[in-house]
């Protein structure tokens, strides 16, 4: 066994990347990497099948490419899988580069042969050099700790056994082997910007430390250390920062004085915020009380204690509910509508359930948006209230009170939904039968936590 066998071996021991037992599917685009994989896989014993997409981008090559590979897996006698795709059409059809395009159709025929074909792994050809590229690409583009881990060996079932090797190494392993491969004319070409990497910029570097790629080797190494680390750090803090609740999310605005831009962006990058938006964040918070930030999904609200989140509404203006059993969904919620008898039956004190005396009730009742001079009788009081003045008292955030509904009975407002049940619907020693509405967590109600 030749010293890359071994190296492949012991890599592939102290990642924990394969099993003896593993059916490993070989991805295998028909250049030296991928070839020499697929080889070192099949001299161990691996059981292993091979697979080959052509993007149908390089013409004749891209036959000569799958010619190659279906000869070696007749010779090798394994599997071999094989799968044409118009990869310029789905690139704008998605509106996504040629690469990505070819990346996304790779990887979900890949998963198709895994789940079809019994496969528990599928290894890929990526190796340090490519390792270092990701590093520096990543760098170039300003990607954050999150970018600098490089590539990782393995990810799901997903695994990279030749991470561990140069490309020379690799190239060295061919010639020995006597392995036939084929050349991508296309990674001499400075177009694509791994390439450029490549061709233009490793080599400068190396002047500087021709042990480069070994250096970034040890240095991504380090990151993925540190990222872990700092992965743990940003969840405890999230924990104990924010507060979730359905259809929004809350943090004390005294929270965010000891907290940097970076935190604050790995905090709610969730929603959809970027570093620039949390860098200006941190400049309003505590002198530009509603000040709103946009992300693609959420909305960001500088309240008066708070930054309130919360996701784009579907807006749901009315509906009606004509029956007192059985489940719906109305917006982005599901209601689960139950009748019980009042002698054997306990009210929750939940803000999204709701108890009713059912014969006070005329159906069809309706859920709609609460609307200016709405006026109701709050649980334990005798006297009507404007719901404007309820949401003051109750401090409610200016952008969430737009999102809140109300249940009406005969124009007459039976639930202010998250909030509070109007007090001539409640359920009395005198309730024959009780009406529980329980609503699920969605996104066009809100309510307001308590947070201490």
């Amino acid at each position: 066994m030749g010293q890359l066998a071994n190296s492949l071996k012991d890599f592939i021991k102290s990642e924990d990347l394969l099993l003896p037992t593993d059916k490993v599917l070989v991805a295998v685009s028909g250049g030296v990497d991928s070839m020499v994989l697929a080889h070192l896989l099949h001299e161990s014993g691996c059981n292993l099948g091979m697979a080959h997409v052509n993007f149908q981008l390089r013409g004749e090559s891209a036959d000569l490419d799958e010619q190659l590979l279906k000869e070696t897996a007749e010779k090798w006698q394994v599997p071999f899988h094989s799968k044409k795709f118009d990869t310029n059409s789905y690139a704008r059809e998605k509106s996504i580069s040629t690469q990505m395009a070819a990346r996304d159709l790779r990887y979900r025929w890949f998963a198709e042969l895994k789940e079809n074909h019994s496969y528990q792994k599928i290894a890929v050809g990526h190796h340090l050099n490519d390792v270092l590229e990701t590093l520096l690409l990543n760098l170039t583009k300003g990607t954050g700790i999150g970018g600098l881990h490089g590539i990782l060996p393995k990810r799901d079932s997903i695994v990279r056994p030749l991470l561990f090797a140069k490309k020379e190494q690799i190239i060295d392993y061919a010639k020995e082997e006597g392995l036939n491969w084929r050349e991508d004319q296309s990674n001499d070409s400075d177009h694509y910007q791994r390439n450029l990497i490549r061709n233009q910029v490793v080599p400068v570097l190396k002047k500087i430390n021709p042990r480069l790629e070994e250096s970034a080797q040890n240095s991504v190494e380090i990151f993925r250390s540190v990222e872990k680390q700092y992965a743990k750090s940003i969840e405890q803090l999230r924990e104990r920062i924010l507060r979730v609740d359905g259809g929004h999310v809350m943090m004390k605005k005294s929270d965010l004085k000891a907290i940097e831009a970076p935190i604050l962006t790995d905090l709610i990058q969730e929603f959809g915020f970027n570093y620039d938006q949390c860098k200006s964040l941190l400049g309003a918070a505590f002198n530009h009380t509603g000040k709103i930030f946009q992300s693609p999904s959420h909305t960001l609200n500088i309240d008066r204690e708070h930054i309130i989140i919360t996701p784009h509404v579907q807006e749901v203006e009315q509906i009606e509910i004509h029956n007192s059993q059985g489940v719906l969904t109305i917006g982005t919620r599901q209601w689960k509508l139950t009748e019980h008898l009042n002698n054997n039956y306990s009210i929750k004190s939940e803000a999204w359930v709701g108890a009713f005396d059912l014969v006070k009730l005329a159906f069809p009742l309706t859920v709609r948006k609460w609307l200016p001079g709405d006026r109701f009788y709050p649980l334990g009081m005798r006297k009507s209230k404007k719901l404007s003045d309820f949401f003051i008292d109750s401090k409610v955030p200016v952008n969430l009170k737009e999102q809140i509904h109300v249940l009406v009975s005969k124009r007459e407002i039976v639930w202010v939904i998250g909030h509070r049940i109007d007090d001539r619907f409640k359920v009395t020693e005198k309730t024959v039968k009780v009406l529980e509405i329980e609503v699920n967590a969605g996104f066009w109600f809100v309510n307001v936590p308590v947070v201490t």
